[in-house]
């Protein structure tokens, strides 16, 4: 087959390598059945060891992935484009890794098929709610360069942290016991 592709065999064999490798780390929370639907395609799932746990969800799963960039110092999140179904977990996502940049690589439609659901508004929307996570996204500026567009988003958590729950009878006397 490399002679048929035109590659060398070094480089067919290093992609033979990065496969067996890959083989060696599980996916099982991807193929839970419960996380079928956050899935955008079957063969695409985060490792376990790597994948980005939503931590203010009743279901921690997202596809996404967690890549070290030792030499850049920095730290990656590498998702798969949103579903409609899981819009508000990707902000949630964002939310949580205090996130301030989104790279968009692809097209809302490509070749006729779906890569990615709007997860940000448009102009005429301004701005767009997430009930099920309790973000609110709204488009501050657009500006539209030859091979891209920069979109300047600000993104609202609307959950208000509630305190303990205290009934009636269990509600402090003094205000000193409140305020420590």
């Amino acid at each position: 087959y490399p002679v048929a592709s035109g590659k060398p065999f070094s480089e067919v064999d290093s992609l033979f390598e990065i496969r067996n490798q890959a083989s060696d780390y599980s996916y099982k929370m991807a193929k839970l059945p419960e996380n079928q639907n956050r899935n955008r395609y079957r063969d695409v799932s985060p490792y376990d060891h790597s994948r980005v746990k939503l931590e203010n969800s009743e279901n921690d799963y997202i596809n996404a992935s967690l890549v070290v960039v030792e030499e850049a110092q920095r730290t990656y999140i590498l998702s798969q484009g949103p579903l409609r179904n899981t819009c508000g977990h990707f902000w949630l996502m964002i939310w949580e890794q205090d996130s301030k940049a989104v790279i968009m690589l692809n097209r809302i439609i490509e070749k006729g098929s779906e890569k990615c659901s709007q997860y940000w508004p448009t102009a005429e929307q301004h701005q767009l709610s997430y009930i099920d996570t309790g973000f609110v996204v709204t488009l501050v500026k657009e500006e539209d360069k030859s091979y891209y567009i920069i979109r300047v988003l600000e993104l609202r958590n609307t959950v208000v942290s509630s305190c303990s729950p205290w009934t009636h009878d269990e509600v402090s006397v003094s205000t000193v016991t409140v305020i420590k």
